[in-house]
């Protein structure tokens, strides 16, 4: 899966959680994980329930942090 594809549905993830968070947000945290070598071996969609069940972090990715 190209990276276009696991941050559309990622994001796709977040917004059924999350339906008022503005999707250039959800997209913006998708990139930043993706950024990140560790979600790469996830589907998308297990990627952001994982993330999600960390709960709210102490240090949120810098878009939500705005």
């Amino acid at each position: 899966m190209n990276e276009h594809e696991w941050i559309a549905r990622f994001s796709a993830r977040l917004h059924a959680q999350w339906p008022r968070l503005p999707r250039e947000q959800r997209d913006a945290v998708a990139i930043e994980l993706w950024q990140e070598q560790r979600w790469h071996n996830s589907e998308p969609e297990v990627a952001a329930a994982d993330w999600l069940r960390q709960g709210i972090p102490t240090d949120p990715p810098r878009s939500l942090a705005s």
